[in-house]
Parts: structure tokens; sequence; C-alpha cells
């Protein structure tokens, strides 16, 4: 083929334009400083197209809207978003002050690759010595961009940092395993409690002794944890071990009883 040579493009079809017209990430776009942007460009492309796609346009439109927004989103999730923006454009180090999952206040310098917005929350992805870490927008007490630039790592893919992270930070908190019995008809509210994928992962489904309830392996962060989502489920669930767990969930009930009694 000769050097300057382009292949043709006839046109979109109704699957891609479904793709491009769905409504999908919002939120993010806008704290991005996008949105209007992308609003733009896509109002742009449907002025460009004949009259029949742009039926298909307004007609996906109209009928699937993927809303990723949390319930009650935090005001100050994106409060740092800008500024950490700045640094990844820029490729500056930023000192960082951050409060972790255990209170803990800590300071220091990390060179930002780049941001991840999951289910509304947003992270940074940041190298700090030999390590890369996700730091959660909404933890950032103060972010500061230094004068002193910084290099990807050769190679740093943000899809797959991301991905390992998620997976390191899973196998920390699956570490408490509780065995429990639940009533088949709670089995969709436990799927939603303790997440479907400790479910169809880390759970496994037992046989139980009594009728119209099944007993399940589930693994938590710790006790705390596993006997807030236990009190959630009320009478629909049982622990059956660890036994520590057990004597925890008579002691926190009757402590809820003497406040009320």
């Amino acid at each position: 083929l000769p050097a300057d040579y382009q292949t043709r493009i006839d046109g979109l079809t109704t699957p891609e334009i479904h793709a491009l017209f769905l409504s999908v990430m919002d939120t993010p776009l806008r704290q991005l400083g996008i949105g209007e942007s992308l609003r733009s460009a896509l109002l742009k492309l449907l002025n460009a197209l004949p009259n029949q796609n742009r039926q298909d346009a307004e007609w996906i439109r109209n009928r699937i809207y993927l809303d990723t927004d949390l319930w009650h989103p935090r005001k100050d999730n994106a409060a740092f978003i800008r500024s950490a923006q700045l640094a990844i454009w820029e490729e500056k180090q930023a000192v960082v002050s951050y409060t972790t999952r255990a209170g803990n206040e800590i300071t220091r310098t990390i060179k930002p690759y780049g941001l991840v917005a999951k289910s509304g929350i947003w992270f940074i992805i940041g190298g700090a010595g030999d390590k890369t870490q996700a730091y959660r927008l909404s933890r950032i007490r103060s972010f500061q961009m230094t004068d002193e630039p910084f290099s990807r790592p050769e190679g740093f893919d943000l899809q797959v940092s991301w991905q390992e992270w998620v997976a390191r930070f899973e196998s920390r908190e699956a570490s408490y395993p509780v065995v429990v019995e639940v009533a088949e008809a709670a089995i969709p509210f436990l799927s939603r409690e303790v997440g479907v994928d400790v479910l169809q992962q880390g759970g496994q489904s037992h046989s139980s002794i009594r009728s119209g309830w099944k007993r399940f392996t589930l693994s938590f962060e710790n006790e705390t944890a596993a006997r807030g989502r236990m009190f959630a489920l009320g009478l629909q669930v049982e622990v059956i071990h660890p036994a520590e767990l057990r004597q925890s969930l008579r002691d926190h009930a009757a402590e809820i009883l003497r406040i009320y009694s």
C-alpha cells in the first residue's frame, strides 16, 4: 500500500451509535472539568449524523441511563481533584497529608500517575519509594504540588496498576472467616450486604441442618466489620462460627437493649 493510503469509513452502525450516546459516568467527567466538552462533542456528532442514525442516538438516550453516583456522595470527595489532575498532567511530585483507614495522619511525597473513579469515589494512583499505592481523595487533607519533576515508570499501565491494587486490597479485606446460616429468602440481601463477589468467589455454600436455610462461609476484614454486616440482616442470619463473634453479637445486642429499655 502507498504511504498515504487511508481506509474509508462508511458510517457508524446502530450498535456503535448506541454505545457512543449511552449516558454514563457523567459526574466524574464534570468533576474533571470535561463534562461540557463531552456534551459539545456528542452534539456535534449528533448533528452530523444522517436522520435515521440521529433517531438511533435519541432512541438509546431515552431508554437506558447508567447512574454511577453514590446515593449520598461526600461533598469533599473530589476536593483536590483539580490539584491532583494538574500534578498528573505536568508530572510533578506532590506532598500529601492523608488520613488512613485506621485514623492515622501521615504525610508523604508521591509521584501522581493517574486518577481512578470507582462507584463515585475518586482515588489517585501514586508512587512512593518503590511502591505504587492508591489514595482515596476524600481522605486527603492537603495536596501540594512541588516543582520536582518525575518520570513515569516505563510500561506503566493505569488500568493494570489499579486492578493489581484492588486485588491486594481485597485480599487484606477478606481475612476473617465466618460461617453463617441464612434464610433462603434473605440470600439476595446477603449478596448486597457482603457483595456479590464475596458470594461468587469467597463465599462457599454448604447444606444446612434447617429446612429453608443455607450455610455459607464468608470472609470479612475483621470482627467489627462482620458484626455490623450480621446485625444488618437481623433475624435472617445466624453466625455459627467463630464463637467470639457470636459472643460479640450477644454483648452488642444486650447493650442495645439496655439503651432502649
